[in-house]
């Protein structure tokens, strides 16, 4: 089939550009995305070489639609008329997918819940990849610490404004405090950041909500990925048919196929049989298939230590993957190296730090000691608490290697740094060093 693009259309205002197939559509995808939906022409023109019409537009306030862009305010009602908009085109008699990547995967779950609590059934399908599912979500981990470095530039390079320029964050912003001016100090200002500092999840609303779908998901994520562990949530605490792919991948999926995974769940779901379950890909290449996403049940328990922590030259952050060495040899952690308990893991650990301290945060990182000698981060994460949820992992241990815990009290600039002054750590201003003393650690992995 040969594709024909159609003219720009208008609606309820919003710019849109549809991209049918030489025939009848045997699936319609739409695509809300705050990221320039001209974008999307190059990926649109395929779809419909395979007889899938693409429906992209740009959210309000953004590249060509008029008003005001209100990032995670409008989505809902404004897909949801999208949606009756296309289930009324004379071409539209096949099933209506709604796809989003990133902030779009917020756009997709959105439309579904309103078109859900409108009393339609007219989605046939749920299609997200690496999905930010809310204005918390995006600003917070599982366990709520905020997200600094990312949030600062997701806001810098989109923000509140018609285009996205793609501005750096300067040298030392991530550096101001309080951390409530980081949006008045960088240039252009960034209107929404104290909305986005005072953020918070809402998991249990959402998950109630998605929970009463009974449309088929396919959700895309990567371990690399800041939102993986949101994916997996997504993923299991749907209604419908629900699939999941999950890898080594990053934010931008580069290396994951997500074309070839897209195609063979819309298949699937045109021939009633919408796939279910996990892929987990990552041991060598292999994939490993799931029923449900696996507890963590392999208690590994490690002794205690002792360090200081200075907020003025915070324990640093470092990119999944990369080689711990040189931060291991800090003075300010604690390095518990240990036996792993299995030569394949996939899941969620967490990590539970026994110490008498009242009101502090608590860095967890896993790695992996290589043959070759590397020590390779493959989970990590932040928490006010003394249980720390890290990042899903999947991953494999050759006979010889082994893993380590490794103990802080930043990640930064991945995420805020505590002050240590008993101030909060967005709106304070005073820091203290201080002495962190660990009693014991525990590790819980998934077998």
């Amino acid at each position: 089939m040969t594709s024909q693009p159609i003219d720009a259309v208008s609606i309820d205002g919003l710019h849109t550009v549809i991209v049918l197939p030489g025939g009848a559509p045997r699936a319609v995808l739409i695509v809300r995305t705050p990221y320039d939906s001209r974008v999307h022409l190059p990926e649109a023109r395929e779809w419909a070489r395979r007889g899938i019409a693409v429906v992209a537009q740009d959210v309000r306030g953004r590249y060509r639609s008029p008003g005001r862009f209100r990032p995670y305010e409008n989505e809902g009602a404004d897909g949801l008329a999208t949606l009756q908009w296309v289930l009324h085109r004379t071409w539209c008699s096949a099933p209506v997918i709604l796809y989003g990547t990133s902030y779009g995967g917020h756009c997709a779950v959105q439309t579904a819940i309103a078109a859900s609590d409108a009393g339609m059934d007219a989605v046939g399908g749920v299609l997200v990849a690496v999905p930010a599912l809310g204005l918390g979500e995006t600003a917070r981990n599982v366990d709520g610490a905020f997200y600094l470095e990312s949030r600062a530039g997701w806001w810098l390079q989109h923000g509140d404004r018609a285009r996205s320029p793609g501005d750096a964050i300067p040298d030392g912003a991530l550096s101001t405090l309080p951390v409530t001016r980081l949006g008045h100090r960088v240039h252009p200002p960034v209107s929404y950041w104290n909305k986005v500092v005072t953020a918070v999840r809402t998991d249990s609303a959402r998950a109630e909500k998605v929970s009463a779908l009974s449309c088929p998901l396919l959700a895309i994520g990567g371990t690399y990925d800041w939102f993986a562990q949101d994916t997996v949530d997504l993923w299991t605490s749907w209604g419908g048919p629900s699939a999941l792919v999950m890898g080594p991948w990053d934010h931008r999926l580069h290396g994951s196929d997500r074309a070839q995974h897209m195609a063979q769940w819309i298949d699937g779901v045109l021939a009633g049989r919408p796939g279910t379950g996990g892929q987990i890909y990552g041991h060598r290449g292999e994939v490993t298939e799931l029923d449900q996403w696996p507890s963590s049940v392999e208690r590994v328990d490690l002794p205690g230590g002792h360090f200081v922590s200075d907020p003025a030259d915070p324990f640093p952050s470092v990119l999944p993957g990369d080689d711990l060495r040189a931060v291991a040899a800090r003075p300010d952690c604690l390095v518990l190296d240990f036996p792993a308990p299995a030569a394949s893991m996939i899941g969620t650990p967490t990590v539970h730090i026994d110490s008498a301290a009242v009101s502090a945060d608590w860095a967890a990182l896993l790695a992996i000691r290589r043959r070759d000698g590397r020590l390779v981060q493959v989970a990590h994460g932040l928490s006010p608490h003394r249980a720390v949820r890290l990042t899903p992992l999947s991953v494999h241990l050759d006979p010889g290697e082994s893993m380590a815990a490794i103990i802080s009290a930043h990640s930064f600039p991945r995420h805020a740094r505590d002050l240590q002054s008993g101030e909060d750590q967005l709106t304070g201003t005073t820091m203290h060093i201080a002495e962190r003393d660990i009693i014991a650690v525990r590790v819980e992995l998934p077998a």
